[in-house]
């Protein structure tokens, strides 16, 4: 059955186990095997995109694993060749070609969730009040502004096809106004975020009517590869635990915090 199409399959078994007999009449019966659901995740090559399609796949899901150059994702190519429900394709989420392309070829295939984890920091010292580099801002905003927003517009038909209807997008703590006040710097990221956010609350505005929630989760400082962009040397989360997290907060999104910023501990954040 094509990856493409979302279809009840129905199975008639063989004459042995095929009918029920009763009274010394047979009867035919049929039994239903459902499509597993679907999820993308967007930036799957490495950290908590990566734990998100080896979780999902876990769990028996059809996995999207989308990210910028598959041919040198070494690692989840290697996943996908072990889990046989995971499909890797090519997509830049600052690539409107590149998205509308792949959002072609899905087109008739339910997607129940959609994860928009590709992200960046930039670079933490061109992004202070002493140094802000306009390349580093430009950069930062088409991929955590731009990407979820475009992504989210091209799936959004494939995500209201489907049974879950549910789009999350990662956020920050660094992207709240409230929290701001207790440090600065971070002006890019910072700013991105907090675009993400409204993008959010807009989005769960424009896509009621259409049945699907829109997830805002802070996963907290996770110890992958995004760390490398910043000073930072305190505590961090494992991917796996966040990643356990996260999908704990998918499974129990719902109209009540549909677009609220949620901290990986459960709480609501502040704006």
């Amino acid at each position: 059955m094509p990856h493409t199409q979302r279809l009840s399959a129905y199975v008639l078994l063989g004459t042995a186990a095929a009918v029920l007999v009763a009274g010394g009449s047979c009867v035919p019966r049929l039994l239903a095997a459902e499509e597993p659901p679907t999820v993308l995740v967007t930036g799957s090559s490495r950290g908590m995109g990566f734990e998100l399609a080896r979780q999902y796949a876990e769990k028996g899901w059809t996995v999207i694993a989308t990210c910028r150059t598959p041919k040198q994702a070494d690692a989840l190519q290697a996943l996908a060749a072990r889990k046989t429900n995971i499909i890797v394709e090519e997509m830049d989420v600052t690539n409107e070609v590149e998205i509308e392309a792949l959002a072609t070829k899905y087109q008739n295939t339910p997607i129940d969730v959609l994860i928009n984890n590709a992200g960046i920091f930039g670079y933490e010292d061109l992004q202070s009040f002493e140094v802000l580099d306009y390349e580093t801002f430009v950069q930062v905003m088409a991929v955590n502004v731009y990407g979820p927003l475009k992504v989210s517009q091209a799936f959004a038909e494939p995500v209201a096809a489907s049974e879950l209807k549910k789009i999350v997008t990662l956020t920050s703590g660094l992207g709240s106004m409230s929290l701001t006040e207790q440090r600065g710097g971070y002006y890019f990221y910072r700013a991105s975020k907090a675009s993400a956010n409204i993008i959010g609350r807009t989005l769960a505005a424009d896509l009621r009517d259409r049945g699907i929630l829109i997830g805002l989760f802070n996963p907290g400082i996770v110890n992958t590869d995004f760390l490398k962009w910043t000073s930072y040397a305190g505590p961090t989360i494992e991917p796996a635990e966040a990643v356990t997290k996260l999908i704990g907060f998918i499974e129990n999104l719902n109209q009540e915090n549909n677009a609220v910023m949620t901290n990986h501990d459960g709480t609501t954040m502040p704006w």
